[in-house]
């Protein structure tokens, strides 16, 4: 395991010398190119320059003339061959390198070309007389660039290293050196004895996020020592109690047993009514067969959350006796009869059963809680309110919607809600609300990392709507077409009840409504709740 130290110094070395490097590389690419533009615009200068003389030359076939004006261009840097070469006839004179030795270096040469018109003195019509061509080698332009770029690569490079030497010296004095030391207290730090090592950070460090950690890990390592005080405490009274337990608890836990049984029985029976549910053809004929079925599975829940709440007093009565019992003990003189308890309360594993029958009445309720729950949303599907209708702010009962509903991820989303000119319709609240929950809380459901949750509204002539869109995994077509289905659900076995849609569904069908899905899996769901404007 490398330290931060080490880390820091390897980073600060590479940063520096590779930054270094790519600053040294763009300059010398500039250096470069600026040195090459300024060549070419000088030698395009003595071109034009020298265009007049070497026209009038070749209209005069005057070759020494020419010879000369080409010589005096071999002068500038670089140029290596220069010629004037007539259009028509291809007279030519050339100065420099042959033709031959150009074509053999020619990944090296570059040439220029220049028309040579004829002077106006001598004609009044412009006419092309030739070309004076220069060929420049470019490893003679950019002579000496090499070495001027490698002191100039060496310069900069030497220049980072001693930037990052700087570096490294004050980070180890002022930063990872404290760090190093405060991290090897730390490891001394006793776990049986905590506080035996006080932290403390060193001066340059102090008033600063590490000083807040230490002070935060001086509390810590306090309130571990005092957990292992009380720990130690706990087990010493542990080890000198010894449960005892009658046959009564025996019968009593027996007869928790059977209340589970009883509501294992329920409970097969509530999942055979869901698939009769699943059967079933149309929401009508659903809706009175789940009132039916809430109303007999209430009664036998009703006496088994009756009889566990009984049974958890009696519970708790007879430990407290036992625990009088085991306190009376050391007052019986006779050895047998102390023997005789002992081997009673081995026989019957009270150590067991003690652990054990406050984890069944704990799981026996929350079962009850998930049964009641079922039965509830089956009553929900299955009512449907008496009574004239009530006209309210769609709005307001969304915002009731949201601030009702509690799920885990609901910090994690961020909610828009966009109530401008929202509509007031007549409905039945409490069935309305009831809706617009079960779809909010699918949709934050379908966002258990977070996103985004819009809420709008639409209307027209006959409808309003009102659109709940999420930023989720959206749904497939298959999922869509079974999504208002009773208890269809994707979550895992005891995560939901798949009736959130279902009682959506049928809850804007008794307001003569309707229920639209639009998903993409992988962007997210829209919802839209139609509602007639006219009750």
């Amino acid at each position: 395991m490398r330290s931060i130290e080490k880390r820091l110094t390897l980073y600060v070395i590479l940063f520096s010398v590779s930054f270094g490097l790519i600053f040294s590389a763009v300059q010398i690419s500039y250096d470069y190119l600026s040195q090459s533009e300024r060549f070419e615009q000088a030698t395009n200068a003595v071109l034009s320059r020298q265009s007049g003389p070497a026209a009038l030359g070749l209209y005069n076939y005057d070759s020494g003339g020419l010879r000369t004006l080409l010589s005096s261009l071999m002068l500038n840097q670089g140029i290596v061959a220069a010629s004037v070469v007539e259009a028509d006839t291809q007279f030519q004179v050339r100065v420099g390198l042959s033709a031959d030795d150009i074509a053999t270096n020619k990944e090296l040469m570059q040439s220029y070309i220049i028309e040579l018109e004829a002077p106006p003195v001598f004609s009044s019509r412009s006419e092309v007389l030739g070309y004076l061509t220069i060929w420049v080698d470019e490893g003679l332009i950019h002579q000496g660039f090499e070495a001027r770029a490698s002191l100039t690569l060496v310069l900069d490079l030497l220049r980072n290293i001693v930037l990052a030497a700087v570096l490294i010296l004050v980070f180890r004095q002022r930063l990872t050196g404290p760090i190093r030391r405060l991290a090897a207290r730390i490891i001394d730090v006793d776990p049986q004895s905590p506080v035996t090592v006080p932290l403390a950070v060193e001066e340059p460090l102090q008033d600063s996020e590490l000083d807040d950690l230490v002070g935060k890990m001086n509390h810590l390592l306090t309130a571990m020592d005092e957990e292992i005080h009380q720990r130690q405490q706990a087990e010493t009274r542990v080890r000198q109690l010894n449960e005892q337990l009658e046959e009564k608890v025996r019968a009593r836990t027996q007869a928790l047993h059977d209340s589970n049984s009883q509501l294992r029985t329920s409970l097969d029976e509530l999942q055979r009514t869901q698939d009769l549910l699943l059967q079933a053809q149309r929401m009508a004929s659903l809706g009175h067969l789940a009132a039916g079925m809430a109303h007999e599975i209430n009664n036998p829940v009703a006496v088994v959350y009756s009889n566990i709440a009984t049974l958890s007093e009696y519970l708790t009565e007879l430990v407290t006796l036992a625990d009088n019992y085991q306190k009376a003990e050391g007052d019986i003189a006779k050895q047998s009869v102390r023997v005789a308890l002992e081997e009673m309360r081995n026989a019957i594993d009270l150590d067991f059963v003690r652990e054990d029958a406050p984890d069944l009445i704990r799981t026996s309720k929350n079962s009850l809680d998930r049964v009641r729950h079922i039965v509830s949303e089956l009553k929900t599907f299955a009512a449907n309110e008496n009574g004239q209708k009530h006209t309210e702010v769609l709005a307001t009962l969304v915002d009731t919607a949201l601030a009702d509903i509690h799920v885990e991820n609901k910090d994690k989303v961020r909610v828009i809600h966009q109530n401008d000119g929202a509509p007031s319709i007549p409905c039945y609240p409490d069935q309305l609300r009831m809706a617009i929950c079960k779809v909010l809380i699918n949709a934050y459901e379908a966002m258990p990392g977070g996103g985004t949750l819009e809420v709008a509204y639409d209307s027209d002539a006959q409808f309003v709507s009102v659109v709940i869109h999420d930023s989720g995994v959206g749904m497939t077509n298959e999922d869509i077409s079974c999504a208002v289905n009773p208890f269809f659900t994707r979550k895992e076995v005891g995560q939901g009840t798949g009736m959130g849609l279902t009682v959506a569904f049928n809850v804007m069908n008794n307001h003569g409504g309707e229920l639209q899905i639009e998903s993409t899996p992988g962007k997210g769901t829209s919802i839209t709740l139609r509602l007639p404007r006219a009750g």
